[in-house]
């Protein structure tokens, strides 16, 4: 996974602590997102709008190759990042400013085959305190639309990829730049101009209709799927599907790819 697509109190380190602090390693979230489409692998547990063709999609355009380091940036509890590792026999490392989210990606990193080559950090994404070109490939599922200086975000994930290394990020671009019926965060994100004024070259958006289809089906369900409980990302959800429902169709999800020069 990467930090949640939904927040509890904001987007600070605390409120995500609160919400994996209250989470278990199999969340309402990930149960949803798996009936939602159940070709996707159940040990991701992701707490984001993944899908099977989403995840594949991320895999290829990192073209991770045996012995390549893959930064997770904005790893959450660890799943698709690791992942995508055991794929690819790569090592990993997972970047979060949430320390309970770290807790269960490292509890996570057991299950998967080649978890003990996966270390987790402690660190801001616009610090990530990695060494400059460290890195061949970088990811970011629905994550760095969360920091307040995006950019700072994308120039740290630009400074820490190898020369021609890729990034990959998932988000949302609005059918209309600047629609006021979105919320700010949604409503000007261009990740093209943000990352090709940076220094990334080859950027490439695509766009697949059962991406949409799939984030606005976890939000129904969730909503259909009763009292959350305990289940604090299951809540979460929940609280966002109201809120966002009414206005998802004006969005739509993006992978976007970009190569470090």
């Amino acid at each position: 996974m990467s930090t949640p697509a939904h927040t509890a109190g904001g987007g600070t380190a605390e409120s995500f602590d609160m919400l994996f602090l209250g989470d278990q390693l199999q969340t309402g979230f990930a149960r949803i997102a798996c009936l939602v489409d159940p070709r996707l692998p159940p040990t991701t547990a992701p707490c984001s709008f993944l899908t099977a063709d989403l995840l594949e999609h991320i895999a290829n355009a990192l073209d991770l190759r045996p012995g390549h380091v893959l930064a997770d940036l904005g790893c959450g509890s660890g799943g698709p990042g690791l992942w995508l590792a055991d794929r690819a026999d790569v090592d990993l490392i997972g970047i979060d400013f949430s320390a309970a989210a770290l807790t269960q990606a490292k509890q996570r990193a057991g299950t998967f085959a080649r978890g003990h080559r996966a270390r987790f950090t402690l660190a801001d994404l616009t610090a990530t305190t990695l060494s400059s070109s460290s890195v061949d490939a970088a990811v970011s599922i629905d994550a760095l639309q969360y920091p307040l200086n995006r950019r700072a975000a994308a120039a740290e994930a630009h400074r820490i990829l190898c020369p021609g290394g890729r990034l990959v990020l998932t988000g949302w671009h609005p059918h209309q730049p600047r629609d006021t019926r979105l919320p700010p965060r949604h409503r000007d994100t261009d990740w093209p101009s943000v990352l090709r004024h940076i220094g990334f070259t080859r950027i490439e958006v695509v766009a697949q209709p059962s991406w949409n289809s799939a984030y606005q089906a976890i939000y129904r369900l969730a909503l259909q799927h009763g009292e959350a409980g305990d289940d604090t990302a299951l809540a979460g959800l929940q609280d966002e599907a109201r809120r966002r429902l009414p206005t998802a169709h004006l969005l739509q999800r993006v992978a976007v790819t970009a190569t470090a020069r």
